[in-house]
């Protein structure tokens, strides 16, 4: 069993705990992570409440089930020591995510970036992403009178010509009209 971060540290959510299920201790959660390593037994995890401070808790198994996972912490082995977990989320330390195949990028990553032309021309912010045809960045505009206006710019490589969720930057080629 690896030893968990630092608390203060931020923390990215990989699940999110919807219920027990049945009476030793087990939830049934939603997934958020598309690498099911991540729930394998002894991974030690943080357990975050909507409200308060998180815990820490170590995974001692889980199994996908009906497109959820069911997951079973160490030392919580009764229904009526998870029946608290429900709306809490199981999450890991940034440093410990999953670092994404070359041309992938986690959602989170990809909000707050600045959004510009080839000609390095500001179009906006991504505030958000849809999950329209697989990935399309909502792109908040400000018109030089102020005006806010939301743009949908579709996440795929003939539009989205670079990308460096590092450095916070997205260089498009929209077509004509994408931005009207």
């Amino acid at each position: 069993m690896s030893v968990l971060a630092d608390p203060r540290e931020e923390l990215v959510t990989i699940a999110a705990i919807r219920r027990p299920r049945g009476l030793r201790g087990e939830v049934v959660a939603t997934s958020l992570s598309d690498y099911p390593e991540r729930f394998a037994p002894g991974v030690p995890v943080w357990l975050r409440p909507p409200r308060g401070t998180a815990r820490a808790a170590v995974i001692e198994r889980a199994w996908f089930h009906k497109g959820n996972v069911i997951l079973k912490f160490v030392g919580l082995d009764h229904i009526n020591a998870v029946e608290s977990l429900a709306g809490h989320q199981v999450c890991v330390p940034l440093s410990a995510r999953v670092i994404p195949p070359p041309d992938e990028f986690f959602q989170d990553d990809l909000i707050g970036c600045r959004v510009e032309l080839e000609s390095g021309e500001v179009v906006g912010t991504v505030v958000d992403v849809a999950p329209y045809g697989g990935g399309t960045l909502v792109v908040e505009r400000i018109h030089p009178d102020g005006r806010r206006q939301e743009c949908l710019v579709p996440f795929v490589r003939a539009i989205c010509t670079s990308v460096d969720v590092v450095a916070k930057w997205i260089r498009i080629s929209p077509p004509e009209g994408l931005l009207d």
